[in-house]
């Protein structure tokens, strides 16, 4: 099955045609940049999913209009983003051939459609669940002097994906309801007030068995909107069966997969119906997965500001040099603290959980997505991954886009990020 998204514009088009042309003569010799990761953003960074491995990224994705604009090639491997950090830190090889099955944990540097046999350690890699104390202490114990960069770079809505085929309506569910599902207690679909499926009353929950930025972003959501006691509380955690353990939880009606596109293919395409999941809102839009409401709200049309269309995230919202420590034992809120012998320079950015846990207005289900490289060890790449890691801050390759924005499920950023920040990261 194609699980493509195609939302480039005209217009879009233009743009990216204007300085194709002039980019690809100034950069003619560059070496495509290798890195993957989070699952969440991968529409929006490559278009075309078919694959876990994609090395030539639809012209209106973000790493297609990088390349429209720079002239630099980008491939990106979808592993998860507990994988991909784990490739940042050295843990496990940016080679291999990121094979869709079973699930990657590399980058595929050695398949031939990338063909970067020589590189040590990837350019950049995606995540939606920040960089925790542990991931430091494991890239600074395998990278030498250098150190990991994190910026956020765009947001997603998370779906609730369900198939019910009796169901003639969009389902519509509450943020108790949501909660109630994923804690257990409303384990029937007639315990949501709605039809009961063709194959019968139990509701039958996907989650992500990897370590997932969609898991963290949403066990955020669901520690902070869900009540609970101190004993009994969802944790806020990039493994799921982890954020659920206290409710004595994954149950027999749970089903474990790895990456945003296998939970939505296992609710949407199982021989039965009556499943219900949790996904990037682009991958269930990919392959037209029934999405329900939040609140009233929709995971893409009401995702970031009306007019924009962008996530606002605040000087205030961002700690520096900052890392996950693990979570409160009362309430399973994220924590974070200061790391140890980090950069004094703003290059870690740590976007605080509760900024986007429970948002104002729109769409109430949110992750933020990073973009993650190297201080160090980039050797020739180094421009070409000061650029790289600037695409979701650069107007250009912005108004290139298509796979992100309206109505896409996924939004860039107004962050307090800059291009010069960046460039002085990227050391070497």
């Amino acid at each position: 099955m194609i699980f493509g998204f195609n939302g480039n514009t005209r217009m879009k088009k233009l743009a990216g045609a204007l300085v194709v042309a002039f980019a690809a003569a100034s950069s003619a010799h560059a070496a495509i940049q290798v890195g993957g990761g989070a699952t969440l953003p991968a529409v929006g960074y490559v278009g075309d999913v078919t694959h876990r491995l994609n090395a030539s990224p639809d012209a209106n994705s973000l790493l297609g209009a990088y390349k429209s604009v720079t002239g630099t090639s980008a491939s990106y491997c979808q592993t998860g983003s507990g994988a991909g950090k784990n490739v940042l830190a050295g843990l496990t090889s940016v080679q291999g051939q990121c094979a869709d099955s079973p699930s990657p944990t590399d980058f595929g540097a050695a398949n031939a459609a990338v063909n970067r046999t020589t590189l040590t350690q990837p350019n950049f890699a995606g995540s939606d669940s920040p960089l925790s104390a542990t991931d430091y202490s494991n890239y600074v114990s395998n990278r030498g002097s250098s150190r990991p960069l994190q910026f956020p770079a765009v947001a997603g809505g998370i779906a609730i994906v369900y198939r019910n085929d009796n169901l003639a309506t969009q389902l519509n569910l509450t943020t108790a309801q949501v909660c109630g599902i994923f804690n257990g207690s409303i384990t029937t679909w007639s315990g949501l007030g709605v039809t009961v499926p063709a194959a019968g009353n139990t509701i039958k929950v996907v989650y992500r068995s990897d370590g997932s930025g969609t898991s963290f972003g949403f066990s955020n959501f669901l520690s902070a909107n869900c009540s609970g006691t101190n004993a009994v509380h969802f944790k806020t955690d990039q493994a799921f069966a982890t954020a659920v353990s206290l409710y004595s939880l994954p149950g027999a009606s749970w089903t474990g997969q790895s990456g945003n596109a296998n939970v939505v293919n296992t609710v949407v395409n199982s021989a039965t119906d009556g499943y219900i999941g949790y996904a990037e809102a682009a991958n269930a839009l990919a392959v037209a997965g029934n999405v329900a409401l939040v609140n009233g709200k929709d995971p893409a049309a009401d995702l970031g500001d009306a007019t924009t269309h962008k996530i606002t995230i605040n000087s205030s919202d961002v700690a520096y040099n900052n890392a996950i420590t693990g979570v409160n034992p009362n309430t399973g809120r994220p924590t974070f603290a200061a790391i140890a012998g980090a950069p004094s320079t703003s290059c870690i950015a740590l976007v605080k959980p509760d900024s986007y846990a429970t948002p104002a207005s729109g769409y109430p289900i949110v992750a933020v997505s990073y973009l993650l490289g190297n201080s160090q060890g980039n050797g020739t790449d180094a421009a070409d991954v000061r650029k790289l890691l600037g695409a979701p801050y650069n107007s250009s390759i912005v108004a290139a886009t298509g796979t992100i924005g309206a109505g896409t499920g996924l939004a860039f950023l107004t962050a307090p990020i800059t291009q010069t920040q960046i460039d002085g990261c990227v050391i070497n």
